[in-house]
């Protein structure tokens, strides 16, 4: 088990859980390039960093230079990405519009984010 705490999230894992969601998401042997499928504003590429290792910081980041309505296509090759993303976008307000492999189009939905409808800045 472990547990990590970032700038925009808590994240808590078991090590089995997470080593069978690797294996599960390794029988795809086909290689998933970084070209943009999605019409999106802007594009990131995270690689395959997990949520671990930061790059939902950098998706915050960008998100809060967007304007509302705008999309980001995020490609990330983890397989925890398909789930922290998910829940991310429901803590902060947007919306994870797609997924489509290791694409995702998340929609920027208003300026403010979370519960408390205040202004997210992680």
């Amino acid at each position: 088990m472990g547990v990590q705490h970032t700038e925009t999230s808590l994240i808590v894992w078991s090590g089995d859980q997470l080593n069978k969601e690797i294996v599960e998401d390794s029988d795809n042997t086909q290689q998933d390039p970084m070209i943009p499928i999605f019409d999106a504003d802007r594009v990131f590429d995270a690689g395959d960093q997990g949520c671990a290792t930061g790059p939902m910081d950098e998706i915050a980041s960008i998100i809060r230079e967007m304007t509302p309505g705008q999309t980001l296509e995020i490609h990330a090759t983890d397989a925890a990405v398909s789930i922290d993303l998910g829940a991310w976008c429901r803590m902060t307000g947007n919306e994870l519009v797609e997924q489509r492999g290791h694409h995702f189009l998340v929609r920027k939905i208003k300026n403010s984010g979370g519960r408390d409808g205040q202004d997210y800045d992680p």
